[in-house]
């Protein structure tokens, strides 16, 4: 440890030199406050003795400009004095953090440097800890705004642009634990799966990714809905953890706009609103939600109504009847279909008679749930055709003749130190291909098949790094030094795009090979079901349609199909 002695008189700086580097200490003295301040500067400091009464500058002064120099680091500053009158210790303690008073003994001098010791450990441990934070703060932000982008891609691609759809979602945390789907059905009419997951949050909204690609696939081949929540629960069952699910309503309504058919598994009732705005069915849950019961004991019965041109239909979520407010009374059935009639199912309307209610919009009670609603027309199907919300996004020709076509790259250590392609690779495939709606789950694939290479396969990181308190902090930093020390390695990249025989669609295929030295494939998966992380090739399986690993887990081989548009 570095003490810095300030004393105007020779024979105190060699007294406490001499106490100081007898404890093992090294020992800086200066005569003065215009030197104290050099010396720190130049050498630094753990620990300040400082003399009170100076010619010149005192004691008070020179420690108020340290302390103005030192910042928010902790460097306590002792005074020595022989004063002892009440007003000169009240001022010791003003201006430095402790005092001892002339003649002391080498005890009490020992026992201070000792205690202030302690006090000095503790702030670094705690400084280390902010800092720690900080790290992580930062990387979560960023992590969370790669999600982010995705998730409201994902969402704006889902949302088809339907007349008789009007929605109102609205999140507890960043991301919306709830799902809403909606597609156009070969036939004309309109496809709408409204989703709450167990929570809310990013665990949450995890599960709406692999749903939303197999939605709007299972929607191409007019599967009914029943058939649809089946295949939906067989992903979710194998996809989401035990404690997991996901309550839903699925629902179809034709072209004609007279007939609807609906799965009901977990979510209160869905309504049917006449012309006065009056309900006139309920439409309860009959089923388990997803992602619970096997698939031999999954029921897919459908209920089927005949519909007005002036019926609506509302779907929604529990986090509206369990709004509540500041006294703690919740929004409940009666007051929602209260307001339903009151604002004559305009959802505007509904949202804000909630708000009024919970206070949401002045912040005196705090959303602790997430909200969404669905109000559906009844009669004639139509979609608005209005594109100008696309204005700022890539544009493509989705009508041009899809062709074969690949990407290769082989990266060597040196380049993956410079940065990851996967932004790019990701446009070049999206665009290539013109089927821009892909690019969210695609995003996905490449960025996990590009971690997982570089992070598990050159830099050898075992996702066991992760675990305790401090365990992504250690994990960012040795991989962060590994790369940096990193002497060989090297990453292939090929990427493929493949007609279907048949028409109408295609598959592409991510090949990711790496130069580490592999790893027991089948061992890794099935030690990531229970584990919080490292679940990332789970997630991928979940999103394509087959992975092959070959060349002891070096390459990894994805084939993710679609169907043209």
């Amino acid at each position: 440890m570095r003490v810095l002695i300030v004393d105007d008189l020779e024979a105190n700086r060699m007294l406490l030199s001499y106490l100081v580097e007898k404890q093992g200490n090294v020992a800086i003295t200066c005569s003065n406050a215009e030197d104290a301040l050099d010396a720190y500067q130049t050498h630094g400091a753990d620990l300040i003795f400082m003399d009170v009464v100076m010619p010149g500058v005192d004691g008070y002064v020179a420690a108020k400009q340290l302390k103005d120099v030192i910042g928010t680091y902790f460097v306590p500053i002792i005074f020595i004095t022989a004063l002892q009158d009440e007003d000169a210790l009240i001022r010791c303690l003003e201006f430095g953090d402790d005092y001892l008073i002339r003649p002391f003994n080498q005890i009490m001098f020992n026992a201070k440097i000792a205690a202030h010791t302690r006090t000095i450990e503790l702030h670094r441990k705690a400084q280390q800890q902010h800092e720690e934070l900080n790290y992580l703060h930062t990387r979560l932000i960023q992590e969370q705004e790669m999600a982010q982008s995705v998730f409201d891609h994902a969402t704006q691609i889902n949302q088809q642009n339907c007349n008789n759809v009007e929605t109102y979602l609205s999140s507890a945390s960043q991301f919306n634990g709830d799902v809403l789907l909606t597609a156009k059905s070969p036939a004309g009419g309109i496809y709408i799966m409204l989703g709450d997951f167990t929570g809310h949050g990013l665990p949450a909204a995890l599960g709406s990714l692999p749903l939303s690609q197999l939605f709007h696939g299972l929607v191409l081949k007019q599967l009914s809905v029943g058939d649809l929540a089946r295949e939906m629960n067989k992903v979710l069952v194998d996809f989401l953890p035990d404690y997991m699910f996901c309550a839903a309503v699925i629902a179809e309504l034709n072209l004609a706009g007279d007939v609807l058919k609906v799965w009901a598994g977990g979510l209160h009732d869905s309504l049917i609103v006449n012309q006065a705005f009056e309900v006139t069915e309920r439409i309860a849950s009959s089923h388990m939600p997803l992602g619970i019961l096997p698939d031999e004991e999954f029921k897919t019965t459908v209920l089927e109504f005949k519909v007005k041109p002036t019926d609506k239909i509302v779907i929604y979520t529990d986090g509206i009847l369990e709004a509540s407010n500041d006294r703690g009374e919740l929004f409940g059935r009666e007051r929602f279909e209260a307001v339903i009639k009151r604002s004559h199912g305009n959802i505007d309307k509904i949202r804000k008679g909630l708000h009024r209610f919970t206070g949401y919009q002045h912040g005196s009670t705090v959303q602790d749930d997430d909200i969404s609603l669905v109000c559906i027309s009844a009669g004639p199907v139509t979609f608005n055709q209005d594109v100008s919300g696309l204005r700022n996004k890539p544009q493509y020709d989705i009508n041009r003749a899809p062709v074969s076509w690949s990407i290769c790259m082989d990266l060597s250590i040196d380049e993956l130190r410079l940065g990851s392609p996967v932004t790019q690779l990701v446009d070049m495939v999206g665009e290539a291909t013109g089927l821009y709606s892909y690019k969210p789950v695609l995003s996905v694939l490449i960025a996990e098949l590009f971690n997982n290479a570089l992070d598990h396969g050159i830099l050898g990181l075992k996702s066991s790094l992760k675990d305790g308190p401090n365990g992504l902090t250690n994990y960012y930093n040795e991989r962060d030094k590994r790369l940096a020390d990193c002497e060989s390695g090297s990453l292939k990249i090929d990427i493929r795009h493949q007609l279907l025989e048949s028409g109408g669609g295609g598959q592409i295929v991510l090949q990711f090979e790496d130069s580490g030295a592999g790893f027991d494939t089948e061992k890794l998966l099935k030690s990531y079901i229970d584990q919080p992380h490292g679940r990332g090739l789970c997630l991928v399986k979940q999103l394509s349609e087959k992975v092959t690993f070959t060349k002891q887990g070096r390459c990894i081989e994805v084939l993710f199909g679609y169907q043209q548009h």
